[in-house]
């Protein structure tokens, strides 16, 4: 295993990585601000991004950043809701039976949000992540939710989170209403060079190496490869310590990761 050939305590580019020893690049740093400002607000928010470039680490920052006492993060994602379905899983997010019929739960969905607002002083953070695979039925849904009370008090924040096609999705006339009530927008573009460096001795740091693996030019192809996405920089990083590992080789230049590029993921420099 590349692990014990590098001296590793662990695999260093995995998503099995403690919230506090997250790497937060000048944009993340931003995000979460924003994250925050939009709970403490009740406010909708609306994140996108690339595949990959971290949103959804962002959004589990955001869990530990906030005081439960004082916040809910419920968060939904990745899952093709129908109307019924999205209130359900809500619903059972916020430990509440669902009852079968849409209406009833609908109901009971926004009554639950203002008890916990009102009652229990706690702000409901709604997360919905991967958002653009949501049928515009749900989505016309959400807006309805936000304008239960006659659009008189919004007793949740709304974090709305997916891909460029989720921006696109809410410029159609049938959800404009949605798009009118979003307080923030952010889109999460990839490291830069410098960051993608740090990056990486940050998360080799984590494992326990100390000295350079990866030398400097090694990083910048590294980086130009990636396009500077997180997703991308673990997945050909780990593949290029398995195959210098194979080979015994223990400092990684830019012709070697090239070839692994190339092999891999059908990149040239």
């Amino acid at each position: 295993m590349y692990e014990a050939f590098f001296g590793l305590s662990r695999a260093p580019f995995t998503r099995e990585i403690a919230p506090s020893d997250l790497f937060t690049s000048r944009q993340h740093k931003e995000l979460l601000e924003r994250l925050r400002y939009a709970a403490e607000r009740r406010l909708v928010m609306l994140l996108t991004g690339e595949v990959g470039s971290g949103k959804s680490t962002a959004l589990r920052a955001l869990r530990e950043h906030l005081d439960s006492a004082r916040y809910e993060v419920l968060y939904l994602a990745d899952v093709a809701f129908s109307p019924r379905s999205f209130f359900h899983r809500l619903l059972e997010e916020l430990h509440v039976e669902a009852p079968y019929q849409l209406t009833r739960a609908k109901r009971l969905a926004y009554r639950t949000l203002l008890e916990r607002h009102q009652t229990q002083h706690r702000t409901p953070v709604l997360v919905v992540d991967e958002a653009q695979h949501l049928p515009r039925a749900v989505l016309e849904e959400v807006r309805g939710l936000l304008n239960y009370d006659c659009d008189a008090f919004a007793p949740f924040a709304l974090i709305l989170s997916g891909t460029r096609p989720l921006a696109e999705l809410l410029q159609l006339a049938s959800l404009e209403p949605l798009s009118q009530r979003i307080d923030l927008r952010f889109h999460l573009q990839g490291l830069t060079l410098e960051e993608t460096q740090q990056y990486v001795r940050h998360l080799l740091n984590l494992a326990g190496v100390g000295q350079e693996i990866f030398s400097r030019e090694a990083l910048t192809r590294l980086h130009l490869a990636s396009e500077g996405i997180p997703r991308k920089i673990n997945r050909l990083a780990t593949l290029t310590l398995m195959a210098a590992a194979a080979q015994e080789r223990r400092v990684i230049d830019d012709g070697f990761l090239d070839q692994v590029a190339s092999a891999e993921l059908s990149w040239t420099a």
